[in-house]
């Protein structure tokens, strides 16, 4: 009897084998909207054929994760309206309702006396709510993140990650494309931007597991129908119907969070459903010895350690079906997940096997939140110090190029953690790969080794033909720092044109290089470009800064104190406008309000000149 069990179960290993192997040989090419004529259509257009799936699936997190800050979206509508303070910038935050809409009113308290008030409109709420609700404005299409999150899970209103200890960066913080691309629909981005959207759409939506799916709307309206239960339809994706390892690219796109590179000409919207994903992307983690701490969005990176995974054909939609909210599926729904593997309850008792095999438990990068533990194994309560650092590994692709792996520790430099490390790490690579221009350019701007860059940049010849539009802009643009310090100014403007060329709706750039005009006594030109700044933005204190020295040398000086007075309002510790307002005031011979100019500064910097500045006056 023994005997023919085995068989049994041999034979359907076989078979499942076979099968895993038929599907690995379907070659992701047929897939009919990988073409990149084929548009996005919205999943309303989805509801029109699959109501109950919509209906099931917009109750999920995913889609719930981005829509309009009212009342009936936001989850501060049933809260306290909690005000938080950052005592390191001594500034609070109130958010308050008018009529539907959202608002978040910063502001400073001195001696009972209110000495700072800024109002934004909430014009997004982001996150589904299950864990947070972080909010957005937008203005002119460019989109950016506010200072004030609600952790949902115990009702706490703080500071979003990354804003803490000093780091609260305000109503400045860009939403770029690598944040929308995980945490919303595809996006009517502006190519040439960081943060600029043609619109926004709401919630992560169908096409992001299923593809593009104009080409099917279409066939199916003209009466194409195909019996998917015999047959494939290739107009759009059902993941159901991909290569295991396909599958996973799906859910590792976005439930892979760490430091990610794009392969060379691919955006953060290249990747489509069937697609590779390592051929987009590499996606990297540090990795520590004796290190079992994991990060919100760590899920694959945590599963591909567990037994479960390394030691069968799961994957995430074994236990998940995305088109249904876990909170409507009961334990013993992912129970009976884990018995068609571990027979461990014949008597039908509860188990709640996740409750210590998957555990809940905080995240490093996320205060406040607890979520649930994709390892699968037996957890140990002993915490174990960090160890040594073994270096950037990417999840998703055993076999990253040279170039990858330099470019994963540059943006690790520069975006999470100045640790001389990784820039000699990646120097390393650097020296081992090809098309590797914009990097080296990275790496010596990043070192403050501006010589370097110089005569790097002019014995080797960059080919454009290999980098993306964003890439060159930022390479040129370093460039041009760079340069400018050695004096050489001609050179330098041809490559700020260059980046603002590249990308025109950078406003990064567009001040450098108003700067550096300004600097260069190319006044009008200058405010020409200000002007055009503050158009595309009008929230960009430095661009207000920066005019109002241009009016003060056109003797302009009531438009200029106007002008000084909105960047503060902007920014109540803008040191820089209030230096402008100091030399406005000196012209002015109002020797009172630059005395009140001076002693503001000192109340923001003790440290600063303008204490030696009084004593002379």
């Amino acid at each position: 009897m023994r005997n023919i069990i085995f068989f049994i179960f041999l034979f359907f290993s076989c078979q499942r084998g076979e099968e895993k192997k038929i599907y690995n040989n379907i070659p992701s090419s047929l897939y009919l909207n990988h073409n990149d004529t084929v548009r996005y259509v919205g999943k309303e257009q989805c509801r029109m054929c699959h109501a109950e799936i919509y209906d099931s699936y917009i109750q999920t997190g995913m889609g719930k994760s981005l829509n309009h800050a009212t009342k009936s979206h936001s989850a501060l509508s049933n809260s306290q309206m909690i005000v938080i303070y950052d005592s390191i910038k001594n500034l609070s935050y109130k958010p308050f309702f008018k009529n539907d809409s959202l608002y978040i009113m910063e502001f400073r308290i001195n001696n009972f006396d209110t000495t700072h008030k800024l109002i934004r409109k909430v014009d997004y709420k982001i996150g589904s709510g299950n864990h947070t609700n972080s909010h957005l404005f937008e203005i002119n299409g460019y989109l950016h993140q506010m200072p004030y999150t609600f952790y949902t899970q115990d009702e706490i209103a703080d500071l979003p990650p990354g804003y803490e200890n000093g780091n609260n960066t305000r109503f400045s913080r860009e939403i770029g494309l690598e944040c929308m691309s995980c945490h919303n629909a595809y996006s009517n981005h502006v190519a040439e931007s960081r943060n600029k959207y043609h619109d926004i759409s709401l919630g992560i939506d169908c096409e992001r597991c299923h593809g593009p799916g104009e080409l099917h709307v279409k066939r199916k309206l003209a009466g194409e129908i195909i019996d998917t239960s015999k047959y494939i339809d290739y107009t759009i994706v059902n993941p159901k119907k991909l290569p295991l390892d396909l599958q996973f690219d799906i859910c590792q796109r976005c439930h892979l969070q760490g430091t990610s590179i794009l392969a060379e000409n691919k955006t953060f919207e290249s990747f489509r459903p069937g697609m590779k994903l390592n051929d987009i992307m590499d996606t990297y983690l540090p990795k520590y010895e004796n290190d079992h701490t994991f990060i919100m969005a760590s899920h694959v990176d945590r599963l591909k350690q567990s037994a479960c995974f390394q030691s069968s054909d799961i994957t995430c939609i074994s236990c998940h079906n995305p088109h249904k909210s876990v909170k409507s599926l009961s334990t013993e729904y992912f129970d009976n997940k884990c018995m068609q593997c571990h027979d461990l309850c014949a008597d039908n008792q509860k188990m709640d096997c996740a409750s210590c095999h998957m555990p809940k438990s905080s995240s490093t990068d996320i205060m406040h939140v607890s979520i649930t533990d994709h390892k699968i194994g037996v957890h140990s309560t002993n915490i174990n110090q960090k160890g040594e650092f073994l270096g950037l590994f990417s999840i998703n692709n055993p076999n990253p190029t040279n170039i990858s792996k330099a470019k994963a520790y540059l943006k690790r430099f520069e975006s999470f953690e100045r640790n001389d490390i990784y820039l000699d790490s990646a120097y390393h690579f650097l020296s081992k790969s090809s098309n590797n221009f914009t990097s080296y350019i990275q790496y010596f701007y990043l070192k403050n080794d501006y010589e370097s860059l110089i005569n790097f940049v002019n014995e080797n010849k960059i080919d454009e033909k290999w980098y993306t539009i964003s890439d060159l802009a930022i390479a040129y643009s370093r460039m041009a720092d760079a340069i400018s310090i050695f004096n050489l100014y001609d050179q330098a403007e041809i490559f700020h044109l260059k980046a603002i060329d590249f990308m025109p709706f950078v406003l990064d750039y567009k001040i450098k290089y108003a700067s550096f005009l300004f600097k260069n006594n190319k006044i009008r030109a200058a405010k020409s470009q200000y002007l055009e700044i503050i158009k595309l933005n009008p929230y960009i204190k430095e661009a207000h800064s920066s005019l109002g020295m241009v009016y003060i040398l056109e003797n302009n000086y009531k438009l200029a104190e106007l002008t000084l007075q909105k960047a503060i309002a902007l920014d109540p510790d803008y040191i820089l406008a209030y230096e402008n307002l100091v030399v406005l005031y000196q012209q002015m011979n109002d020797n009172i309000n630059t005395k009140l100019s001076l002693y503001k500064i000192l109340e923001i910097d003790p440290n600063h000149s303008a204490g030696q500045i009084i004593k002379n006056l």
